[in-house]
């Protein structure tokens, strides 16, 4: 298994105007960025000009995405793809995702083909499939009074969406791969913890892949995954990620591309624990970003913690899983 891990280099907004103009919703479509496409500017990189246009022709309107759909095709604008002369990628080879014919999911998976994903558990779960929330075979019910999870809501009168649409769009450290998360995300998971409320047991999030290339194709489904985590003064909750394939998936062709943003209070905790196993033909990228409230002499202010991390399952054997955890 190949992973890499670092901070990225914090860097200044440009100012240039995106040119990935709205256009009337077209049929989805898929891509090779092995093609060649027209020319653009010097300061744009065609291959990612054109994954950009293609999730955005994939996407629904959404008023509560738009400044996050707005700061990512800006962001890609200026952005290469990377490549081993990149320092940060100097060991982490991403040609496998860009010669393969990307295709963005574009609806969620039927019922019946995730029979054994819902499973006995006494944690309280969120199924994500293919980046969808699947209301139907999650369970939260059993969270304290106050908490929520579930669906960004386009209502920004509403307490909790306002409350996160305060933090989202406003990140600049990301890199490409934050920038195609934020433009091709379908829906955004929220987990919002009142202040001084504490949730006993994690939230586990499964992240099951169920559309996928046949082995030896070119075929490369996206799914762009996105959880924000607004965690108030004093209030305790742990989050599992898990992330794996629908059975029968085990040899499947596909891009995992999930984001997780944490915001936490003064005083407050998060537990994080993280866990894999997917096909050995699948790519994964994972961002997590974490920013937290500390107190010095007095004054409030934001911390920040990131990570990075790649995946690529085709150079190791069946049974993969990796386990990564961090407690802030």
């Amino acid at each position: 298994m190949s992973v890499s891990a670092f901070t990225p280099q914090i860097h200044t907004p440009l100012t240039i105007k995106p040119k990935i103009k709205h256009r009337q919703k077209q049929k989805p479509k898929s891509f090779s960025l092995s093609t060649t496409p027209i020319t653009q500017a010097s300061f744009s990189d065609p291959f990612v000009l054109q994954l950009a246009e293609t999730l955005e022709d994939s996407l629904s309107p959404s008023v509560s995405l738009q400044k996050l759909r707005d700061s990512s095709s800006e962001s890609l604008l200026s952005t290469s793809w990377p490549s081993r002369k990149d320092e940060p990628f100097r060991f982490t080879d991403t040609s496998f995702i860009r010669h393969s014919q990307i295709i963005p999911i574009t609806k969620p998976p039927q019922l019946d083909y995730l029979p054994s994903i819902n499973g006995n558990t006494l944690l309280p779960n969120i199924v994500i499939a293919d980046g969808f929330v699947l209301n139907s075979m999650s369970k939260v019910s059993t969270l304290p009074d106050g908490v929520y999870v579930g669906g960004l809501l386009s209502d920004s009168s509403d307490r909790i969406a306002k409350r996160v649409l305060e933090f989202v769009g406003d990140f600049e450290w990301g890199d490409l791969f934050w920038s195609v998360n934020g433009l091709g995300t379908p829906i955004m998971t929220v987990v919002y913890v009142p202040a001084g409320v504490k949730v006993d047991n994690p939230i586990h999030f499964k992240y099951v892949s169920v559309e996928g290339g046949e082995e030896g194709s070119k075929k490369l489904p996206v799914s762009n995954p996105r959880v924000f985590v607004v965690v108030e003064e004093g209030g305790e909750v742990g989050i599992i990620e898990e992330f794996m394939s629908k059975e029968g998936n085990d040899d499947k062709r596909y891009w995992a591309n999930p984001v997780l943003e944490v915001v936490i209070g003064k005083g407050a905790k998060v537990r994080h624990s993280y866990v894999q196993s997917q096909s050995l033909n699948s790519a994964h990228i994972k961002w997590t970003a974490v920013r937290q409230v500390i107190s010095f002499g007095g004054f409030s202010f934001l911390s920040f913690f990131l990570s990075f991390f790649f995946f690529f399952f085709f150079f190791v054997g069946y049974f993969l899983l990796s386990f990564f955890s961090f407690l802030v």
